[in-house]
């Protein structure tokens, strides 16, 4: 990988508030290649309101979704000489928690609920378990990259709760300036279920700090439509007033039918068998994202979400005329945005940063996994290490080599780097059974290498201890094939008529088939001398039941994958794929996704 070229990131003017121990102020972001991965062009046309008013604000602008990292698209963008009009974020909150996703088998039970009846498990799609210091370094970091996209009339919505953001509203004055606080809206949702385990009052709302760049932000008056029962005279205060006349212009009656919006917003998360739920933990209300829209924009401005999640901010957008950008790291989020887009009539171009960083479907699986494909690793309480390190490689003979990770979020700077080297040591002074330490990185400066290591510890001179710095991505290189085992399918291709048939015959996952050999161990064990097998899942001789969805590029651009859009066959949890399809041509790509989101391509020319 080529080293990145740099961008100046414009220091922050509000005075610093906020303090706390490590406290870092970045300078600069990274600009990577990045790669066009597929273009989305419309299944159908998108109607037009009679009503609207068409714009060439932005005409020639392409939706862009995009995979990576919210910085490395915020240097992306800057590249580009891109500026937002409107950004809505709803970054991970510090809450503490993994977020999962339930893996259901596409075997087309319409009869069956969502149940353990179809589902064999948990994927973990993001961890939210930081230390605070570090969840504030690092969204201060992207706060102030989207502010160097911002167009000088843009506004941005940062959508938090109780868990961070009294402290993300500091960083937030800081980085916009007090005087650019425009209010702090409440979402509250009123169908949160009480849990009576908890005595304390039960949350049930989200805070969004609303801010502009400046002065001449576009903000449009909202109203909220009053239920009959509910329009008392204390509306006409700030009501909208209707009159009905007969024909000699007498008044009939009068009525206050809607008032202006205000600060908070009652809406209902998306609990239970909403209709616009999608098979995504943190999905937010498309009515949220609308009020935010239509709020803050106008038709054609460029609204932007750079952590995308399940796509609800593009959906609206382009529902409503604007333009979309929308960018997350998880390989999940990108595909449930991609579909939702392509049912909506979206049309779009998905691009792929490409920074150098390997991941497992996503960073919290990488982090869970990365341990598991190094031989001979132990926890650090086996080896009796402090907190700081990850564990490490024991070896027969008694002695071990520590092991730290930075993480998939933190970048390893110099001053970073200087923190680790004080607990390295630290080593020598506890234990004697170690001659070596391996340090991870994701991400790292520019001008830290294994020479600029080696250098800062003959410069100290503090411990005889061998440093070896190790990138991900080379770990995974190495050692990947133990996670990266992929699919395989049978296909068939035969003649029908003026037809080409393609039929999967028979789908087989490795990964897919060790996580249900996990679930029928858990299931079926009834006691110590017995199993229930009737609880085992069972793949099918097809193994169709593991796919969620099927694609076909006729096109062929060359590294540009162009979905035929008029043969794409998802199914949904209670569906099945079709599994039999009818081509016009037989040079065509087919890829398959399958119930985790790992996908497989095919090029139809090895197909008989």
């Amino acid at each position: 990988m080529k080293k990145p070229r740099q961008y100046n990131i414009t220091p922050a003017k509000g005075q610093a508030l906020l303090s706390f121990q490590g406290r870092r102020f970045p300078e600069k972001i990274d600009l990577f290649e990045t790669d066009l991965i597929e273009e989305v062009r419309g299944k159908k046309e998108r109607q037009q309101n009679l009503f609207d008013k068409e714009t060439d604000l932005n005409s020639d602008f392409r939706n862009l979704l995009i995979q990576g990292d919210c910085l490395s698209a915020c240097a992306y963008l800057k590249s580009k000489n891109i500026k937002v009009d409107l950004v809505y974020i709803d970054p991970p909150f510090a809450s503490g928690a993994h977020y999962a996703k339930q893996i259901y088998l596409r075997n087309g039970k319409k009869d069956e609920m969502e149940s353990e009846i179809a589902s064999i498990g948990e994927e973990v799609m993001y961890g939210d378990i930081w230390q605070k210091e570090d969840y504030l370094n690092w969204l201060y970091e992207r706060l102030l990259a989207i502010k160097e996209i911002m167009s000088s009339i843009a506004s941005i919505y940062l959508h938090l709760d109780w868990h961070i953001g009294h402290y993300a509203k500091l960083l937030m004055d800081e980085i916009y300036g007090e005087e650019n606080f425009r209010n702090e809206i409440i979402w509250y949702y009123p169908n949160k279920i009480p849990d009576k385990r908890k005595p304390l009052f039960t949350n049930c709302c989200d805070f969004i700090l609303f801010y502009s760049k400046g002065e001449g932000q576009i903000f449009n008056i909202q109203y909220k439509k009053i239920e009959p029962h509910k329009r008392a005279k204390e509306v006409k205060i700030n009501g909208v007033k209707q009159s009905v006349r007969d024909e000699n212009g007498n008044v009939i009656y009068e009525t206050f039918d809607k008032t202006m919006l205000n600060n908070v917003w009652e809406i209902p998360s998306l609990a239970g068998s909403s209709g616009e739920r999608l098979d995504y933990i943190t999905q937010k209300p498309e009515e949220l994202l609308r009020r935010v829209i239509e709020a803050s924009s106008l038709r054609g401005m460029i609204i932007a979400d750079l952590f995308s999640g399940s796509g609800t901010t593009a959906k609206i957008a382009n529902d409503l005329g604007r333009k979309f950008i929308g960018c997350d790291i998880g390989i999940n989020a990108i595909q449930a945005t991609r579909d939702r887009l392509i049912k909506s009539g979206a049309e779009f171009d998905i691009l792929k940063i490409r920074d150098g960083l390997r991941i497992f479907r996503n960073p919290a699986q990488t982090t869970a996994k990365i341990f598991s494909i190094i031989d001979g690793f132990k926890s650090r309480s086996d080896l009796n290490l402090n907190e700081f390190w990850d564990g490490g490689i024991a070896y027969a003979n008694g002695s071990y080599t520590p092991v730290k990770f930075s993480g998939i979020h933190e970048k390893l700077t110099k001053e970073l780097l200087d923190v680790y080297l004080e607990e390295i040591y630290q080593l020598e002074n506890v234990s004697d059974k170690t001659n070596d330490v391996i340090m991870i990185y994701a991400h790292k400066d520019i001008d830290i290498d294994q020479a600029y290591l080696n250098k800062q510890l003959n410069k100290t001179a503090k411990t005889t201890l061998k440093v070896k710095l190790v990138s991900l991505d080379s770990l995974l290189r190495e050692k990947g094939d133990a996670l990266f085992m992929p699919d395989n399918a049978d296909i068939k291709i035969s003649k029908s008529g003026n037809k080409y048939k393609v039929e999967i015959k028979q789908y087989f996952s490795p990964y897919l088939k060790n996580k249900i050999d996990d679930y029928n161990a858990k299931k079926t064990k009834k006691g110590v001398l017995a199993q229930d097998l009737s609880k085992a899942v069972k793949i099918s001789k097809s193994g169709l039941e593991l796919i969620e969805s099927i694609q076909f590029d006729t096109t062929l651009k060359k590294d540009v994958w162009t979905s035929n859009l008029r043969l794409e066959d998802k199914a949904g949890i209670k569906e099945k794929i079709k599994g039999t399809y009818l081509l016009g041509t037989n040079k065509f790509k087919i890829k398959i996704r399958n119930i985790a989101g790992d996908e497989i391509v095919i090029d139809g020319k090895e197909l008989k």
